[in-house]
């Protein structure tokens, strides 16, 4: 009854610092019969996996990162697959205290034992484009206290190579092309391809089906220690 993407994920951590981040996903069947969903992890580098998950009539199911054939350091989509209706969410966590949540949790943070969070829905359907408004990277350290960077995700979960160009618009508009491969994620990073400190908009032009999903940091400008974080999937097109 419906595939749902969730595509951006990232699995990390730190001894030293312990900087770490668990994802959650939330499956929520509010139908009468009790289900099965069948969840597809697309990764950067290689050929995906697959897991069973069961969803209970009425009932709201989480699993997460440690659950999943992930390990630390991956970035990786996922792809929920159902019989019956349901409705998909992810939920990431960053922490100073490697993954620990208990009260005795250590840090080595001067700010702190700490968490932010993030949290998104999923995208219902696959486009050759995708938009999104908000976009600006902050990097002014003499007279700003934050320091702001931003990524792309893009998913091709098809068998074909995704030709992907990111038109970028604003006082200076600029393209940057992409190649993702089959069955794959890419993220890119935006700080270097972008003029800073000065808001765009981006339109996603690919010549596949794909899911693109946008990502932005908030950091302290000299302590590489995450403030917040917040990621928003794109608007897909055409748009009318």
């Amino acid at each position: 009854m419906g595939t749902h993407y969730l595509i951006d994920h990232e699995y990390r951590f730190d001894n030293e610092t312990l900087f770490a981040t668990i994802g959650h996903l939330l499956v929520y069947n509010p139908g009468e019969r009790d289900s099965e969903v069948a969840v597809t992890v697309y990764y950067e580098d290689r050929e995906p996996k697959s897991f069973a998950l069961a969803t209970p009539a009425r009932q709201s199911v989480e699993t997460n990162y440690t659950r999943w054939p992930v390990q630390p350091g991956q970035r990786f989509a996922l792809k929920v697959e159902s019989p019956v209706p349901v409705v998909c969410q992810s939920t990431n966590g960053w922490n100073a205290t490697a993954n620990d949540y208990g009260l005795k949790a250590v840090t080595n943070s001067p700010r702190g034992v700490r968490e932010c969070a993030l949290s998104y829905m999923a995208i219902t359907a696959l486009s050759t484009d995708w938009y999104t408004a908000d976009g600006l990277v902050i990097d002014r350290p003499t007279s700003v206290y934050i320091r702001e960077s931003e990524w792309a995700f893009i998913l091709n979960p098809g068998d074909e190579p995704a030709n992907v160009t990111l038109n970028f618009d604003t006082a200076e508009p600029r393209q940057y092309p992409v190649i993702v491969p089959p069955r794959r994620v890419t993220n890119l990073y935006i700080d270097d391809i972008v003029q800073r400190n000065k808001h765009y908009g981006v339109h996603f032009g690919s010549d596949r089906p794909i899911a693109a999903q946008w990502r932005r940091h908030v950091n302290w400008n000299d302590n590489p220690e995450l403030m917040a974080f917040w990621s928003a999937p794109c608007v897909p097109g055409p748009l009318t």
